[in-house]
């Protein structure tokens, strides 16, 4: 009796094909476009871990929002069963490796999933790191801006971009606003690099040059000091302990106003690689060589999919350790919904982030408050 499933054998040339062999078609016609993205998406990671932070265009990845490296796999993951047979295995296996992979890069706080609620230890003092936005040049009122920076209440502030754009907006140039800072801030200590401030309330025992400010000039213009002294290394005394505060702002890897259309975007990523890659390498030495505890935060002008902060990564603390934010975003506020972190800070060497979040910059700025409660451990008999 014959399977009226099946065609007979001496089927017309060009009858139908049978039924359950043009699904099968259709399905692996269907599964086709999911295995080419899991490889396609594969050999990018791959692409860009050769090229990141060794050749200037690997910037680029901080181009895509980080959460990408795990949203993208997991989309695939939901498609892979459109595929069929070994090509299932195969591009599961694909998109498996790209979530590892990817992982790391994608800014995401897992800790925050079952870790909440952190709370600052007795003895915390509270820092503040901060992108002022041209010291306010261009968004609120300087009483906004002083009231607001007041109402923080912070210990130690690290502040950036004590600047203020040229008329022409293609250039920066030096504020003096010393008087009006020590107005505001009575009882602390005032010291300005640059582009950077740092105010404690601690007494500073040391301010030590970093990375290529070593080589600047004391007499040098400020411009100079602009370019060149990006961190701002502060060793400030502590309840008995010398704790070293780094307040930096490193060199913009794009130029976001030309866009990533213009061949100005571009030339601006040759030009400023090399000074981000030795900026960096001084901070990541100046770190190794210093036994004292240690707090870094600032702009860094890098996400989390970019590989200038494995130095750091590896030898400290990332105070998104101590956040309740399952993705925290810095960047941009007010324009963008912000997709990106890249404001960082990080503890080590007997300090330690007790809390860290982000708060609203109140329309002064493009970029959130770093806010962080930071515990001290006691120094050791003998070492101060």
């Amino acid at each position: 009796m014959s399977d009226l499933r099946t065609a007979p054998a001496d089927a017309p040339e060009g009858a139908p094909a049978p039924e359950p062999r043009r699904a099968g078609a259709a399905r692996r016609r269907a599964g086709r476009p999911v295995r080419w993205a899991a490889f396609g998406w594969l050999g990018c990671l791959a692409v860009e871990w050769l090229v990141d932070g060794r050749y200037w265009f690997g910037e680029l990845a901080g181009a895509v929002p980080p959460f990408t490296f795990v949203v993208l796999p997991l989309l695939l993951a939901a498609l892979v069963p459109l595929t069929r047979g070994a090509d299932r295995w195969r591009t599961g296996g694909a998109v498996v490796l790209t979530l590892v992979l990817g992982a790391g890069q994608s800014g995401i706080n897992f800790g925050a999933l079952w870790s909440r609620d952190h709370e600052a230890g007795r003895d915390a003092i509270r820092v503040v790191a901060w992108n002022t936005n041209s010291w306010n040049q261009l968004l609120g009122t300087q009483d906004h801006f002083y009231a607001f920076l007041k109402a923080k209440q912070a210990d130690v502030y690290l502040l950036h971009e004590y600047q203020h754009l040229t008329p022409d907006r293609k250039g920066r140039e030096p504020v003096d606003d010393l008087a009006r800072l020590r107005a505001e801030f009575p009882g602390y200590e005032i010291i300005t690099d640059g582009e950077l401030v740092t105010l404690s309330r601690f007494p500073v025992v040391a301010r030590p040059a970093v990375g290529p400010a070593r080589a600047v000039a004391p007499d040098a213009d400020w411009n100079t000091r602009y370019r060149q002294d990006k961190v701002l290394r502060t060793d400030l005394l502590v309840k008995g302990r010398t704790v070293s505060f780094y307040n930096l702002h490193m060199p913009v890897w794009n130029s976001m106003t030309d866009g990533p259309l213009s061949g100005a975007f571009y030339s601006h990523m040759r030009e400023n690689f090399g000074a981000r890659q030795d900026q960096y390498a001084g901070l990541e030495q100046d770190v190794a060589d210093n036994p004292n505890p240690v707090v870094v935060a600032g702009d860094f002008n890098t996400t989390a999919a970019m590989s200038e902060l494995d130095g750091l990564r590896s030898r400290l603390d990332d105070a998104m350790g101590a956040s309740d934010d399952l993705y925290p975003t810095s960047w941009e506020e007010g324009g963008w919904k912000p997709f990106w972190r890249t404001d960082w800070a990080f503890t080590g060497q007997g300090a330690t982030a007790d809390t860290y979040r982000f708060d609203s910059p109140e329309k002064l700025s493009d970029h959130a408050v770093q806010d962080l409660w930071v515990s001290v451990a006691q120094a050791p008999a003998g070492k101060g």
